[in-house]
């Protein structure tokens, strides 16, 4: 198997428990072009846990935690660049600290970041039946998709959407998400096919961690091949299985 030293950050590696011998396979390092090796020198557990701490963001609305404070000594009444700004700050800084504090205890996760435009556009294979705009579900065929969050990698969201779907669901995630494409899956029956995979995911679905406040297509992966081994497996019974990188 090949292996690479995890960096971590600030002297702490969060995935030493995992790795104690600070041997950490590739597939758990993202792309880096700039690199001798072509990989990042933190692996996605360790990059996960950077962003979380040096970057916080309110766990309900994701706004970054200066401008929530600032947001929120607003709504208090204070005004910038007054003698009182700062005691209003100091109070936004308590709200912070309680609301985050309750979001540990209660156990959730919701990562909120602003929508970004789409870098892939609408695809779909090659098929004889002739196509329309379709509004939700109405026909069995489309693409089970994996979406990642860029700024929490181990986590995905695995779905279905129509032929021409998606972009749309790319900009629905977005809007609660800073998410890319990484991999589409083309199913004669992608509802049951999402159905099945689902399943062979449960023990990773967020909902079964005991994260209640999510959907049910976000799971904790922290290496990609777990989520397309699974759609593999249920892909390897169909006719004519068709697979569209996102890359």
């Amino acid at each position: 198997m090949n292996v690479k030293r995890c960096s971590g950050h600030g002297g702490h590696r969060e995935c030493a428990e995992d790795f104690p011998d600070n041997q950490v396979p590739v597939g758990n390092f993202d792309m880096d072009k700039k690199s001798k090796d072509g990989l990042q020198n933190m692996c996605r557990k360790d990059k996960a846990h950077y962003h979380l701490t040096t970057h916080p963001r309110h766990p309900i609305t994701g706004i970054r935690k200066k401008k929530w404070k600032e947001k929120f000594a607003k709504s208090l009444g204070g005004i910038q660049n007054t003698p009182e700004w700062k005691s209003y700050l100091d109070r936004a800084e308590e709200q912070w600290n309680k609301e985050v504090t309750e979001w540990k205890i209660n156990d959730k996760i919701v990562d909120i970041t602003p929508r970004f435009k789409s870098e892939y556009g609408p695809s779909k294979p090659m098929t004889k039946r002739e196509t329309v705009h379709v509004e939700g579900e109405k026909i069995p065929q489309g693409w089970v998709y994996v979406f990642r969050n860029t700024e929490t990698p181990w986590l995905f969201k695995v779905g279905k959407t129509y032929p021409d779907g998606i972009q749309k669901r790319l900009d629905q995630a977005r809007t609660w998400g800073c998410y890319d494409l990484e991999e589409k899956y083309w199913f004669d029956d992608a509802l049951k096919a999402e159905k099945e995979i689902h399943a062979l995911l449960s023990e990773h679905n967020m909902r079964n961690l005991g994260h209640k406040n999510c959907g049910t297509e976000l799971f904790k992966c922290w290496n990609i091949g777990t989520i397309t081994d699974a759609i593999n497996k249920i892909q390897s019974g169909n006719d004519s299985p068709s697979i569209a990188n996102a890359s």
